[in-house]
């Protein structure tokens, strides 16, 4: 390995990066669909972690709430 692809390489390495758990980002979700504003972000955020409509429902949202969800979720 290069020497700039070496120090790329250990600076990536010893940054902190962004850290988002499960719960954290289905607190955002929920957040986000009880107050009626699905930002694209939250979309990302049910794409990415594949929250089920079931996962949904079992941490506070009500029916009506899920039937305005996209159907990918």
């Amino acid at each position: 390995m290069g020497k700039s692809k070496k120090r790329i390489f250990n600076r990536n390495k010893n940054e902190n990066g962004t850290l988002l758990k499960r719960e954290d980002a289905l607190l955002s979700v929920v957040k986000a669909v009880k107050s009626n504003n699905l930002t694209p972000e939250a979309q990302h955020l049910i794409g990415i972690f594949g929250f089920s409509r079931e996962e949904l429902s079992e941490n506070g949202l009500t029916y009506e709430e899920l039937k305005l969800l996209p159907h990918f979720c």
